[in-house]
C-alpha cells in the first residue's frame, strides 16, 4: 500500500515538474516572440493586410508586443522557474532600446545593457524573496509574542481568581 502511495506521489511530483517546465517554455516564448518580425523578414514572409501599419513587419512586431505579456501572465499561473524570466527581460530590454534607436542591432553596449537588466532583475527577485522571508519571520515572532502574552494573562487570571 505504501508503494502505491509513493508511486502516486512521484507521479504528482513529475506532473508538477512538467507543468513548471512547460510554463517556463511559455515564458521564454513570450520574450522570443518579439523577434518574430525579424524571422519573417529572413524567410521573406509578407502578409497583404497590414491593418493600418506601414508594413507587415511593423504589424507583426506590434502584435507580438501585445501578445507576449499575455502569454507570460498565463504561464505565470503555472509557477515557471524564475530564471526563465531572464529571456523576456533580456528581449524586452533590447526592445526598449530599439524603440528609440531602430538602427542599433549588434552593438556591444546594447547587449551589456540587456545583461545588466537581467542582473538587476535577479537582484530584485533576490531582494523581494529576502524581504518576504524577513516579513514572515517578523509575523511569526509577533504571533509567538501574542500567544505567550495570552498564556501569561490566563495564568494571572487564574491566580487572581484563586486568591479571591
Amino acid at each position: 500500500m505504501d508503494r502505491i502511495k509513493e508511486f502516486r506521489d512521484l507521479g504528482l511530483k513529475n506532473r508538477l515538474e512538467n507543468r513548471r517546465v512547460l510554463a517556463s517554455i511559455f515564458v521564454a516564448l513570450s520574450g522570443l516572440l518579439l523577434y518574430l518580425d525579424k524571422v519573417f523578414l529572413l524567410l521573406n514572409i509578407e502578409g497583404s493586410n497590414t491593418f493600418g501599419f506601414s508594413n507587415y513587419s511593423n504589424f507583426i512586431w506590434s502584435l507580438m508586443q501585445s501578445i507576449g505579456p499575455i502569454i507570460m501572465i498565463l504561464a505565470f499561473k503555472f509557477k515557471p522557474y524564475y530564471t526563465s524570466f531572464l529571456i523576456p527581460v533580456y528581449c524586452y530590454s533590447i526592445q526598449i532600446v530599439w524603440v528609440f534607436q531602430p538602427t542599433m542591432f549588434f552593438d556591444l553596449y546594447l547587449h551589456l545593457y540587456a545583461i545588466g537588466s537581467c542582473f538587476s532583475f535577479l537582484l530584485l527577485m533576490y531582494l523581494i524573496k529576502k524581504i518576504g522571508l524577513w516579513h514572515n519571520h517578523q509575523t511569526a515572532l509577533k504571533e509567538e509574542f501574542q500567544q505567550e502574552t495570552q498564556e501569561i494573562l490566563h495564568i494571572l487570571k487564574a491566580k487572581t481568581v484563586s486568591e479571591n
